[in-house]
């Protein structure tokens, strides 16, 4: 079966690449999308190769200095066109269309209400330009009748069948199916990024409305500096490409680590009670990663008041004095935060705070999810110890959706769907959904669209630079039932 799909992957990349190859420039056609700005009807215009402002302005029968005018903000007089470009052209007296036809998204995409992210059905207002006055003169409704999708992955990288990828792309086509079930249509160019003459120009990728991967840095950031001024590619997999998002269009959709022990701190903090104790535990004499030194600023900046116990490995055994020594009161809770990224410390370090419980004291650990994923260390510990654990992936398979797609899954592809083919349907869901929304720009949306997938959660902030990085984590309760409680 794996080797069905990679030969078939193979075609699509070959064909892609020949289509490419032979592209034509089309002839100028009057554009279907129509959008409202501050009352006024226009035509949204996707700006292609070789067009000019005077054929655009002939093609529908204005004057250049009324496209100048209905663009001021983007500067069409000094900068010129863009290959990708978005223009409003203004629309003649006799071809406006009524307002409903242009002011709200579901007007020119029927069943758009249909189950999605909760968000959606209840706050339709967000859908219109003019709801938001700020955003208006640099927002265009672009809405494609089909979202076209590019999901470019290693498939062969190094001569063999990378299966992450597989994986990944194969809960992608699920998505696919699920969004069309929906009554979005989403188109999806798969591209082997390690195939040999493969084209990512500038040109190639200005017609995809989405451009989803790769999954290493040096791939993203061959694509970044392709990428036409008015895209954005959304990084999928890899969590040191957030970097990149300060100085290029780039979406990063796991949220990073250093965000999970951000929001973790937080969570402690806002947890505390009168005579509680905050306690962060180190491993002495090792220097402090940038997630560590991420968790320590968190806690200094948001004021609380915190003892911090210091050891070796080896000072495990001794240590409980120092443990009984900063415990809170009866009646009240110790809450602690384990800094270190070395699995046998953070072991030791759960093993005394078990002994702790032992010993009556009501205690509570908070935890990045790579604790999770430590082989030494014991579920039955976690739950003993009441652990938060602060994660960017994880699946309730009790829910209906996610029993829905692992049963579509086994039928389709014979096989169990694991993590990074769930991450790739939520990816590719999340972002086909936003970009049917919202139109061609739906980069400019994504603080109002949060989400929740089968395993990962979606929440973008106004943007802080050129990009943006997904900040939503999912706080997991493990309770002393041996259950597990998403809060």
């Amino acid at each position: 079966m794996r080797r069905l799909i990679y030969m078939v992957l193979c075609a699509c990349a070959f064909a892609f690449e020949a289509a490419a190859q032979e592209y034509v420039v089309p002839e100028i056609k009057i554009s279907q999308d129509k959008v409202r700005v501050n009352g006024e009807s226009f035509y949204a215009h996707v700006v292609l190769e070789k067009q000019t402002l005077y054929s655009i302005a002939k093609t529908y029968g204005v004057k250049v200095d009324a496209i100048f005018e209905a663009n001021r903000n983007l500067n069409l007089d000094t900068e010129g066109l863009k290959v990708g470009q978005v223009i409003l052209i203004p629309m003649k007296q006799d071809e406006k269309p009524s307002e409903a036809a242009t002011g709200d998204a579901r007007a020119l995409f029927p069943g758009m209400n249909a189950q999605g992210p909760e968000n959606v059905a209840s706050a339709p207002e967000a859908v219109t330009p003019e709801a938001d006055s700020s955003a208006a003169s640099n927002f265009v409704l672009d809405l494609p009748s089909t979202v076209n999708m590019a999901v470019i992955m290693p498939f062969s990288a190094g001569g063999r069948v990378r299966e992450n990828c597989l994986e990944f792309y194969s809960g992608a086509l699920l998505a696919a199916k699920a969004l069309g079930e929906r009554g979005i249509s989403l188109n999806i160019n798969a591209i082997d990024c390690k195939a040999q003459g493969v084209n990512l120009s500038t040109r190639v990728l200005s017609q995809f409305d989405v451009i989803i991967g790769p999954t290493d840095t040096l791939d993203i950031k061959r694509i970044l500096r392709n990428l036409p001024h008015d895209k954005y590619l959304v990084s999928p997999l890899e969590p040191k490409a957030a970097v990149f998002a300060d100085m290029y269009r780039l979406i990063q959709a796991p949220t990073p680590v250093n965000v999970q022990n951000e929001e973790m701190v937080k969570w402690a903090v806002s947890d505390m009670a009168p005579g509680d104790s905050l306690i962060l535990i180190r491993e002495k004499g090792k220097k402090l990663s940038s997630n560590n030194l991420a968790i320590i600023n968190a806690l200094n900046e948001s004021h609380a008041r915190y003892h911090t116990i210091s050891y070796a490995l080896l000072e495990g055994l001794e240590i409980q004095t120092a443990f009984m020594a900063h415990a809170a009161a009866e009646g009240h809770k110790t809450r602690y935060i384990i800094a270190s990224d070395d699995e046998s410390f953070t072991n030791d370090a759960l093993r005394n705070i078990n002994l702790m419980l032992y010993k009556k004291y009501d205690v509570a650990l908070y935890a990045p999810s790579r604790l999770s994923r430590y082989s030494t260390i014991e579920t039955e510990n976690l739950h003993n110890v009441s652990t938060h654990l602060c994660a960017t992936y994880y699946t309730d398979y009790t829910r209906e959706d996610v029993k829905h797609f692992v049963l579509a899954y086994r039928a389709l592809f014979n096989a169990e769907p694991g993590q990074f083919a769930m991450h790739g349907y939520d990816v590719v869901n999340y972002f086909g959904d936003i970009c049917s929304v919202y139109g061609r720009q739906w980069a400019k949306r994504l603080p109002d669209f949060p989400g929740n997938g089968l395993q990962t959660a979606f929440g973008f902030k106004p943007f802080r630079g050129k990009g943006q990085v997904n900040d939503a984590t999912i706080r997991v309760l493990y309770t002393p039932d041996f259950k597990l409680q998403i809060q």
